[in-house]
């Protein structure tokens, strides 16, 4: 099994085996994005306090909020404010409760937008590679890592903006029961603008530097546990009658683990990615700014907020990366089975 190729397929078999695990990640496990993303901004949240009226009775320093926040966002800006997420599960619950279920699944469209595309160049553009780099034969243990990193920058380079969309419209509490995310995507597409008037093309590409350190780092230890594991599968887990049975599980399996040990990794990037996306970004002060060097930005949270802060949100990153690279390559690795044959 370990050293066995699967039958060569299309690319338009590929395309298809990508989309298929593509939906099935996105529809089931959004929820954890949301989460996540709020979790992490909480300490990025104002130290006010609103009154009845919601009249803001605190100095608001711009470097210090979100994009998203005015004077007072009707409690939810203030970090001393009635919604203050304490674990994972209770994200779920005030989330869910304060702005409808739905909320959960905000940005599902963006998500299925750009996971096509991304996991068509990411999976794609890693098996090229892999088959038809020099180093398949010199440095089999190195081959897996680079070319899961160069692949990587592909997929997260092609999507960079959609990606900012997302990240800023799951951080947006919703303030009323009738905005909606409609509402919110276009208050985002005009934010866009104003940055866009003010820095170029760089306001799109916000955050893409610590994307990168978080995913390629990402891409090339899961490629490379994912490989080992299938190197070594006929140890871990005994084979059934059924070709598709054992592909299946051998995958999700080895996607599951080298997720989990990526994510583990290369957490403390994702924090930073997630807080540089949506941090206030329109004032021209250099003293209000905080630093764009990704090192200096995440020693800057640490400094202020301990070395927890950086690993804040892991939970639901981890409950949604481990299932989701699963979901991802199983679908993947069988549909091309299925395709095959």
């Amino acid at each position: 099994m370990s050293n066995e190729r699967t039958p060569t397929i299309g690319v338009r078999e590929r395309l298809l085996s990508a989309v298929t695990g593509s939906l099935l990640t996105s529809l089931i496990l959004t929820p954890m994005d949301v989460v996540r993303i709020r979790l992490q901004q909480q300490q990025m949240l104002f130290d006010c306090v609103c009154d009845v009226e919601g009249t803001s009775l605190a100095k608001i320093e711009p470097a210090k909020g979100l994009f998203w926040q005015d004077a007072c966002f009707q409690d939810v800006s203030c970090k001393t404010g009635p919604v203050r997420y304490n674990s994972t599960w209770d994200a779920f619950g005030k989330i869910a409760k304060t702005e409808g279920i739905t909320s959960l699944w905000r940005g599902i469209s963006i998500t299925l937008l750009m996971a096509a595309p991304a996991n068509m160049v990411y999976f794609i553009g890693y098996e090229t590679l892999r088959d038809k780099t020099q180093l398949q034969e010199s440095y089999p243990t190195l081959n897996p890592l680079m070319c899961g990193a160069v692949a990587r920058v592909l997929a997260a380079t092609s999507v960079a903006p959609l990606e900012l969309l997302r990240t800023r419209l799951q951080s947006i509490p919703r303030s009323n029961p009738s905005s909606t995310a409609a509402m919110m995507i276009k208050d985002l597409i005009k934010e866009g603008r104003l940055e866009f008037s003010r820095i170029g093309y760089r306001a799109f590409f916000r955050g893409l530097e610590i994307t990168l350190w978080r995913d390629v780092p990402f891409s090339a230890v899961y490629w490379g546990c994912y490989e080992f594991y299938k190197k070594n599968s006929d140890t871990f887990v005994a084979k059934s009658s059924s070709n598709n049975w054992n592909q299946f599980i051998n995958s999700f399996i080895g996607g599951s683990f080298g997720g989990t040990i990526a994510a583990l990794l290369t957490h403390p990037f994702d924090v930073g990615k997630t807080r540089m996306q949506i941090r206030f970004s329109m004032s021209d002060s250099k003293s209000l700014k905080p630093s764009n060097n990704m090192f200096k930005y995440l020693n800057e949270i640490r400094k202020s907020e301990g070395i927890g802060a950086l690993y804040t949100g892991l939970i639901p990153r981890l409950i949604k990366v481990a299932p989701s690279c699963a979901i991802m390559i199983s679908t993947y690795e069988v549909c091309k089975l299925l395709f095959s044959t």
